[in-house]
């Protein structure tokens, strides 16, 4: 499924008009039936909004083969647990837990810009 097609579905699986998902991403209409049509390509900074407005990652939106979300392969099941066990809580709650994930990877990913030795 190419990234045209899956925007049209996801669009069309929230029963959004694409003037809808244009004022939520704060676009102009023409250029999502651009996007659904396959004649322009989202910027990152679109392809960020639309994971955003469709609820889904980054990966799955533009990546994904077939338009199947990824498996989830945690090995560590204590870690596995925690996130099963973040994904019952209200939306706001998730919503931190999100933050401090994204905190956390971040400062993974500096260290290994700097060159420092992650463990």
């Amino acid at each position: 499924m190419t990234i045209s097609e899956r925007i049209r579905q996801l669009r069309q699986e929230q029963h959004w008009t694409q003037a809808e998902l244009a004022e939520r991403l704060g676009i102009h209409q023409k250029q999502v039936s651009a996007y659904e049509r396959g004649v322009n390509l989202p910027s990152t900074d679109i392809l960020i909004r639309l994971a955003e407005a469709f609820d889904v990652t980054l990966d799955y939106l533009a990546f994904e083969p077939q338009g199947r979300p990824a498996k989830l392969n945690v090995q560590d099941r204590e870690l596995l647990r925690r996130f099963e066990m973040v994904d019952t809580l209200c939306k706001k709650e998730k919503e931190l837990a999100k933050e401090i994930l994204d905190l956390v990877i971040l400062k993974y990913c500096f260290q290994e810009l700097a060159g420092k030795e992650v463990r």
